[in-house]
């Protein structure tokens, strides 16, 4: 993805809000915020052995009415039950100065991806 070789931040925004921000490296290795995972699994390689494609299910929330608690939460794949849908996560300081809005901690996030990483080899 060309946008990890000319930017040196970047914000990955999901209906307005920033879900992930952080220098262009961190962002693109990982762990990432749920959202910035299924963008990245759609990603094309040139050997064609990609990771396993994350498509997005669910209801896409109105722009104009967003749902309560995360405006992700009716499509994630990681979704942790009720807080989810009642409280907006922060946008905390995670790690090497990366933000991150998300209920699941980072170290829980990188071992879920991690093993499913594995799992889909």
């Amino acid at each position: 993805m060309i946008v990890r070789y000319i930017a040196d931040r970047i914000a990955v925004l999901y209906r307005g809000r920033v879900m992930e921000l952080g220098a262009a490296d961190t962002v693109f290795d990982g762990p990432h915020h749920p959202y910035t995972e299924a963008l990245l699994s759609a990603v094309p390689t040139i050997d064609g052995d990609g990771r396993e494609r994350i498509k997005l299910a669910g209801e896409l929330p109105s722009a104009s009415e967003p749902p309560r608690g995360c405006v992700f939460h009716t499509r994630c794949h990681r979704k942790v039950g009720e807080i989810c849908e009642l409280q907006e996560p922060p946008l905390v300081a995670v790690a090497d100065g990366r933000q991150m809005r998300c209920h699941i901690p980072l170290e829980e996030l990188a071992r879920l991806q991690a093993t499913e990483a594995v799992a889909s080899r």
